[in-house]
């Protein structure tokens, strides 16, 4: 029988190679095109349980070698593999056919769609569960979202990549960096934990937890952050900020500092670009250095200009002083005017307590750098067994105290002498009452100055009824009781024994007692003044008016230590 040339050099090529390949030499091979395709066909089989397994779709050398691997095929060289939809670069890598796993090294790359690449130094592919463990220099790029980090497990079932040892991710606005983090591909929303930090060109955002959304550009704030800007420091432990359009909605009563300012309340809506702070249920907005409180239910605070406005039961409180000062109105608005100087100003029903005096008008300014309050449209001030009132009056204040008050046109200052409807009575142009240790001093009554007051006798019975006119008169004062009058100028006046004036004479005709209006505690600036000489049943309907239930759970002592309270301080470690 004939044997072929070419079949019997064929035989032994073939039992050439067994024997070389069973006493454990290596074989190399450079593949041609055709042979690439080889490698494509049978050689590389399915994984055992039926998933998709690892296509190679190049390489520059392919070899076993059972020293390096005993179990992975080696691939050197512009290495190109493919696994369901991802195509994975390398310069070589280590292919574990039966585990449907590889390894791969240097230059790393993996394309998924058309919006996804990730590149490393180093990645453990596993075709069986779809995860990459990618390490060295790991960037991810989604679209207009970069991922840095060194550690990258990236779930491709669930499109979820998570770094844990520190990382950070930029979109077209903000950075954002941490030592853990979770990114997913499908919503592109990442969730930061541990020192997080999210820099926007306005301000810079601390926490330990921070959920982002790339799209939207909204941080979900869910633990005790600090939000740092040009201006101020917000601290919150929940909410939401919109980086975009810089619009913030806190809750869990945050706290904005600016300076020596600072306030708070339950939630607060932040406009960064407008500069505006919109606040709701129990506010608080204090001046630490001036030692000056705005609170209430709702308030507005504009930044750039140091306007505040509050209101739904809002009140002042200046806590200088022991007595501390407490002043209500509809609507109470705060300007800060300079560094030294803050206005206050309560508009509607404004109503002032302080241990020492005590004031009502329709609205009411106090300047703090001047410690002066003034009251418009029909104020009345009480001190001691004093009441005064006016076209408009004014209260100064030195060192915490009650200093004199001012009262201009139509001047009127009354005190009660006895329970017998006797009261003793000045009237002017203007008036001006000094007070000492906290009571009413003198009195100074200027331009067509008239008084009626009563002499009493030991017993401090009224037994004589004067009744005069000058240019000025000069009232002096002892423990609240009149101690001496002085009349100056051209004097007409009358002294009439007590028993024998008439009823008629003994008041001026626009002479009003108003005890009814008299705000008698720290809570009862928050009821509605009553009109003078209204009837007694408006009166006593008027004082059982009960404050706003919200202002009823604090006392003066606890609002005063409220007040007090000093902003959260700065840590040192941004």
């Amino acid at each position: 029988m004939r044997v072929s040339i070419s079949r019997v050099a064929g035989a032994v090529a073939l039992l050439l190679l067994f024997i070389l390949t069973s006493r454990g030499s290596s074989l190399s091979l450079r593949p041609t095109t055709a042979v690439a395709s080889w490698y494509r066909g049978d050689t590389v089989s399915a994984p055992k349980d039926g998933k998709e397994r690892i296509y190679i779709e190049n390489v520059d050398l392919w070899k076993y070698d059972r020293e390096i691997d005993t179990f992975a095929q080696l691939l050197v060289g512009n290495v190109v593999l493919r696994h369901k939809d991802a195509t994975m670069y390398c310069d070589s890598a280590k292919l574990y056919q039966e585990q449907n796993r590889f390894e791969g090294f240097g230059a790393v790359r993996i394309e998924q769609g058309d919006s996804l690449e990730i590149t490393c130094g180093y990645i453990d592919y596993n075709g069986m569960n779809l995860l990459a463990r990618l390490r060295e220099s790991v960037v991810m790029n989604h679209g207009n979202n970069h991922l840095y980090t060194d550690s990258l497990d990236y779930d491709r079932k669930t499109g979820i990549g998570y770094y844990f040892d520190t990382g950070s991710v930029t979109d077209t606005l903000n950075v954002l960096s941490s030592t853990y983090g979770t990114y997913d591909t499908k919503t592109k929303k990442v969730v930061f934990e541990e020192d997080v930090v999210l820099d926007n060109p306005n301000f810079k955002l601390y926490t330990d937890q921070l959920n982002y959304d790339t799209e939207s550009k909204l941080a979900d704030i869910v633990s005790p952050s600090r939000i740092v800007g040009d201006s101020g420091i917000i601290y919150t432990s929940r909410g939401t900020y919109d980086t975009d359009r810089d619009l913030a909605y806190l809750m869990n009563r945050p706290v904005m500092v600016s300076g020596t300012r600072w306030m708070t309340g339950d939630s607060l809506f932040y406009d960064r670009k407008a500069m505006r702070a919109e606040m709701y249920n129990h506010i608080q907005m204090k001046d630490t250095a001036q030692q000056v409180a705005l609170f209430g239910n709702y308030a507005i605070f504009h930044e750039d200009i140091g306007y505040g406005l509050a209101k739904d039961s809002a009140y002042i409180v200046e806590y200088s002083s022991e007595d501390t000062l407490y002043m209500h109105a509809k609507l109470m608005e705060m300007l800060k005017v300079d560094s030294l100087c803050t206005l206050f100003k309560g508009k509607g029903n404004a109503r002032l307590y302080r241990p020492n005096a005590q004031a009502v008008a329709d609205s009411i300014i106090y300047n703090t750098r001047d410690s002066i309050m003034v009251g418009y449209g029909k104020p009345f001030i009480w001190s001691g067994k004093s009441q005064v009132t006016g076209d408009t009056v004014s209260l100064f204040i030195k060192n915490g105290a009650l200093d004199y008050a001012h009262i201009r046109e139509n001047a009127y200052l009354s005190s009660k002498v006895d329970e017998k409807k006797h009261y003793n009575q000045m009237r002017g142009r203007e008036v001006l009452a000094y007070f000492s240790n906290e009571q009413m001093d003198s009195v100074w009554t200027r331009g067509n100055a008239e008084v009626i007051y009563y002499s009493l006798n030991p017993d401090s019975v009224a037994t004589e009824h004067v009744k005069a006119q000058c240019s000025e008169i000069f009232m002096q004062f002892e423990k609240e009781e009149l101690s001496k009058v002085k009349l100056l100028g051209r004097q007409v006046g009358t002294v009439s024994p007590v028993l024998l004036i008439d009823e008629s004479q003994l008041y001026y005709p626009d002479f009003v007692w108003f005890p009814e209006g008299r705000p008698t505690s720290f809570l009862d600036i928050f009821r509605a003044t009553p009109k003078p000489g209204s009837s007694a049943k408006d009166q006593k309907e008027e004082a059982n008016t009960p404050p706003n239930q919200e202002t009823e759970a604090l006392t003066p002592s606890e609002t005063t230590e409220v007040a007090k309270e000093e902003p959260p301080k700065e840590e040192a470690k941004e």
